[in-house]
């Protein structure tokens, strides 16, 4: 066979082997559509809370933004402020919009992991393009509850992709201004606020603080300090100290109070936090700190200098979001199963960084990975009434843990392309 022949025997083989990822990628995203919940007819939980939230701003009410019966809206007044189009339309009308809007949210994510692969980590080919759909999917039990609960998430989640997009391209403080407006919505994104601190990306915190600044300065000004108190109490101030057992509660204070106490898994009402679960929530955020502190070190933690992103040999700022966003799901005392939705484009990039970095992957690693991405992506969320039924089994009850273990796992899987990456600069400066 000549080579001429040889070669276009090759590329013949190249074009079936992208044909054949590509058909496989469009069907996994058919798949995922055709198995999304048949919700846009049916009235949700969550979002009456905000549909109600927007009619109370555009009726001249907002004093009632925070009444009893509008326990659900957990958010700053000036987001009230900003859904109030959707007071415009019915109730079913304005559902539609919202989860249309969520679900463009979805596939906008998967667009901005394919940018992300295609400019910073290529090349983007067919498979890479299957292997990150298949990643990013593996998020569709989460997905699915978000939609089924009609939450903000996936557009928080889109701010957080979008964020993490803009730094890459070298738009810090646009970047910071848009997990800035995450902060906002959700409260989890604020722990990434303070890890771009601590890495001394001063310019893309202070863009992040400055939004969230502005955030409360326009609930002050549009709403009076009064509301805004009210929200204080409200999310801040009436949980100090406190945490409940509910099984959608997947942070650690959740884990340890379904496994050291007896307490209701259909009670969302908070309860003070008895001296054994503060305890081990507490020994559980040091130890992992103290792991990031022995495999990152002084290389990790506040650099001698600040970071610039010069991919694919520049600094581990994927890996920074990757730890981040799992801890920002353990450490906080009420983090909902949605809010696991922030580690799925983290971890559909980090395969793709991690190979551009060209670090050593080794078996116990992806092992821990591998049971982590498993754990805290695909956990099967019960109807209450099964909840009822099984709560006091400690099997069952254990089993609602399963989803924060598996952000355990990652972060502790983390810690070995952390430590490769100190030990190389280490023996840079020894040089």
């Amino acid at each position: 066979m000549t080579e001429r022949s040889q070669a276009a025997a090759a590329a013949s083989r190249g074009r079936w082997v992208a044909s054949a990822c590509l058909l496989g990628l469009l069907a996994l995203l058919i798949r995922f559509g055709l198995t999304l919940p048949a919700t846009a007819e049916v009235q949700l939980n969550d979002f009456a809370g905000y549909w109600g939230a927007a009619r109370v701003v555009a009726e001249g009410a907002p004093e009632r933004l925070y009444d009893p019966d509008r326990k659900w809206f957990t958010n700053l007044p000036v987001v009230a402020w900003a859904l109030v189009p959707l007071a415009a339309l019915d109730y079913d009308r304005a559902w539609q919009v919202f989860w249309a809007l969520q679900v463009a949210s979805l596939a906008a994510c998967f667009g901005v992991v394919l940018l992300l692969i295609a400019r910073h980590f290529p090349p983007l080919t067919a498979a890479r393009a299957l292997a990150a759909g298949l990643l990013l999917l593996c998020f569709a039990p989460v997905m699915r509850r978000c939609l089924t609960l009609g939450q903000t998430t996936p557009f928080v989640a889109l701010l957080l992709a979008l964020f993490q997009l803009a730094v890459h391209e070298g738009w810090r403080k646009l970047g910071g201004a848009l997990l800035g407006l995450a902060c906002l919505i959700k409260i989890p994104p604020l722990l990434l606020v303070f890890g771009m601190g601590l890495r001394r990306r001063l310019d893309v915190a202070g863009a992040a603080l400055a939004v969230v600044g502005l955030g409360v300065a326009l609930s002050v000004a549009g709403f009076g300090g009064d509301l805004v108190e009210q929200y204080a109490q409200r999310v801040i101030v009436d949980n100090l100290g406190r945490s409940e057992a509910a099984f959608n509660n997947r942070s650690l204070d959740g884990a340890f109070m379904r496994a050291l106490t007896d307490h209701s898994l259909l009670s969302w009402d908070t309860v003070p936090r008895p001296l054994g679960v503060t305890l081990a929530v507490g020994s559980s955020v040091a130890g992992l700190l103290a792991l990031l502190w022995w495999r990152g070190g002084s290389t990790w933690v506040w650099p001698r200098r600040a970071p610039q992103l010069e991919p694919p040999e520049g600094d581990p700022f994927d890996l920074e979001l990757a730890i981040g966003a799992a801890l920002s799901v353990l450490v906080f005392p009420v983090v909902w199963i949605h809010y696991y939705l922030f580690l799925a484009v983290p971890c559909a990039v980090l395969p793709f960084w991690w190979r551009a970095r060209r670090l050593p992957l080794g078996v116990v690693s992806a092992l821990l990975l591998a049971a982590g991405l498993w754990l805290a992506s695909g956990s099967e969320v019960h109807g209450n009434h099964t909840v009822g039924r099984h709560q006091h089994e400690p099997g069952f009850r254990h089993e609602q843990n399963l989803q924060p273990l598996g952000a355990v796992l990652l972060v502790v899987g983390l810690g070995a392309p952390l430590a490769a990456i100190a030990g190389d600069r280490r023996r840079d400066r020894l040089r």
